[in-house]
């Protein structure tokens, strides 16, 4: 009997797939526990616009991702660390940095999409590696400057 799986099932398939078990396997327990449905060809074309419409989702989302790494990459962010006897004193969080993208540029990104989570305490140019969804990374130029 063919069923379509509405959660994962061990040994069998995952959601939203069609596959072919044996009658009392669906009748008894696929059906029962509400882990499939019978793959008439009603459920089945009700299946296959559900899936392209998810695939269209998928699609648009990855397209916001990928507009997202390119406004990121277009950034510079400027720090400020004070010195004393010529060393820099403080450092500049990742937290900071994720402040100063949601106040100045309407960007929200976790600290914990930083592929490096330390912070900065020296004085340079520094890039910062943010791993996206969809496997999408993106590089964030974050610079630090001394100031008496």
């Amino acid at each position: 009997m063919k069923v379509i799986l509405l959660q994962d099932v061990k040994n069998y398939g995952k959601k939203d797939q069609i596959v072919e078990v044996s009658d009392g396997y669906a009748k008894n327990y696929l059906i029962p526990k509400k882990l499939a449905t019978i793959a008439s060809q009603n459920q089945v074309s009700h299946l296959n616009v559900k899936l392209k419409n998810e695939k269209i989702e998928t699609e648009n989302k990855k397209h916001e991702v990928e507009k997202l790494k390119e406004q990121i990459e277009v950034l510079n962010l400027n720090f400020a660390l004070t010195i004393k006897d010529n060393k820099p004193f403080g450092s500049v969080s990742l937290v900071q940095i994720c402040d100063r993208l949601k106040k100045e540029h309407n960007i929200i990104i976790d600290k914990r999409k930083f592929e490096k989570h330390d912070n900065l305490n020296q004085i340079g140019l520094f890039y910062l590696k943010i791993k996206l969804d969809f496997k999408i990374v993106a590089t964030l130029k974050v610079n630090v400057e001394g100031k008496k």
